[in-house]
């Protein structure tokens, strides 16, 4: 069952455009109305950036906190050799890059797989929102631990899953990410990535991820149009995709 959002969360990301953060976040646990004052109190300042540009760098000092409000990204970490690794996908609400709090700069690169529009509070301010707003912390707290339940779902798909529930296993995940986030129905989908990028995310080549989506279509599980999906039988899509959404939002954490 998807975590119920308040939709003026959402209704109010034009104030100042991080309500869909908030309702992210209140996924995890609620977020109390004077924390969400306080949320959207925050002095930010907003950049554009084109598709296939980074958002960050690894390695490179960082002095704020980074909120996805528009268009999708994903974090990524490159071999010498030039090989990529896929590690998530950001979606609008995400914060980019939680681990601020404890870090100067990243680990990993993120990269945007669509135009993207992103906020930044400077890293004192929002720090200090956090020491204060008791309901926001725990919020960040816990949807930490689900980043961490989501890359060993990662982790498993990549490492012990046959090519095709692998990219099923993607697509059902996107399309409850973004449903849950209450930016899609989770049954029509614009996915803005190639097939080398789907490739890159779950461990195999382009020609294999364009065997695995001809195969679902032929099966009538999902139509697909270039980068638009349609699943039309979303059971046998979850299971051939081995999906279930419990990791996503740890159902299961103790929080009292």
């Amino acid at each position: 069952m998807l975590p119920p959002i308040r939709r003026e969360y959402i209704l109010n990301s034009s104030l100042n455009n991080i309500g869909l953060t908030i309702a992210g976040l209140s996924a995890y646990s609620a977020i109390t109305n004077e924390d969400i004052e306080a949320l959207m109190a925050l002095r930010i300042k907003t950049r554009i950036f084109e598709t296939g540009s980074y958002i960050f760098r690894e390695g490179i000092l960082n002095s704020d906190y980074a909120f996805s409000i528009s268009g999708y990204s994903f974090r990524q970490k490159q071999t010498i050799g030039g090989y990529r690794q896929i590690l998530s996908m950001i979606i609008p609400g995400d914060i980019i890059n939680p681990e601020n709090r404890y870090v100067s700069s990243l680990d990993y690169n993120v990269q945007c797989a669509s135009r993207s529009l992103v906020a930044y509070a400077s890293r004192s301010d929002f720090d200090t929102l956090l020491n204060v707003c008791g309901s926001v912390s725990l919020a960040m707290s816990l949807s930490s631990v689900a980043d961490s339940r989501q890359l060993r779902e990662w982790i498993l798909n990549i490492s012990g899953r046959s090519a095709r529930t692998r990219v099923a296993h993607f697509l059902n995940e996107f399309a409850f990410r973004t449903k849950a986030r209450g930016i899609g129905d989770g049954i029509s989908f614009e996915l803005p990535m190639s097939q080398e990028q789907i490739g890159d995310s779950v461990g195999i080549t382009p020609a294999h991820v364009n065997r695995a989506l001809r195969s679902f279509t032929e099966d009538g599980l999902i139509e697909q149009s270039i980068r638009s999906y349609r699943i039309i039988n979303a059971d046998r899509f979850r299971y051939v995709g081995e999906f279930t959404e419990g990791y996503i939002f740890g159902s299961n954490l103790n929080v009292e």
